[in-house]
């Protein structure tokens, strides 16, 4: 909601080479989460990087044009981690046999 709400505020701006390589490493997670999620064993090491994406991108593109995105970009990372982690928590429990909430 926040990258909607500052678009209205900003000029328009081409997407970057490097955010398309983010969109794409976040949909592998959300993919790979889902398939967790449904008994498809997982490893962590199949997971993208996404904080490396984010560090890689921020490096190479410091304007503030891209601000917002970069800030939204990284509560994206942050979210996207939290969730595996507790994702992948779940599934090792439920292989233990450990019921879950």
């Amino acid at each position: 909601m926040a990258l909607d709400a500052g678009w209205l505020h900003t000029a328009a701006v081409p997407a970057r080479a490097a955010f398309h390589a983010f969109a794409a490493d976040v949909e592998k997670t959300l993919a790979l989460l889902a398939a967790a999620l449904r008994g498809t064993r997982v490893q962590l090491n199949e997971f993208p990087d996404l904080r490396e994406d984010i560090r890689a991108r921020a490096v190479r593109h410091r304007r503030s044009t891209y601000a917002l995105v970069n800030v939204e970009a990284d509560r994206i990372v942050n979210s996207l981690n939290t969730l595996r982690e507790q994702v992948m928590e779940r599934v090792r429990a439920k292989q233990r046999g450990v019921a879950g909430p």
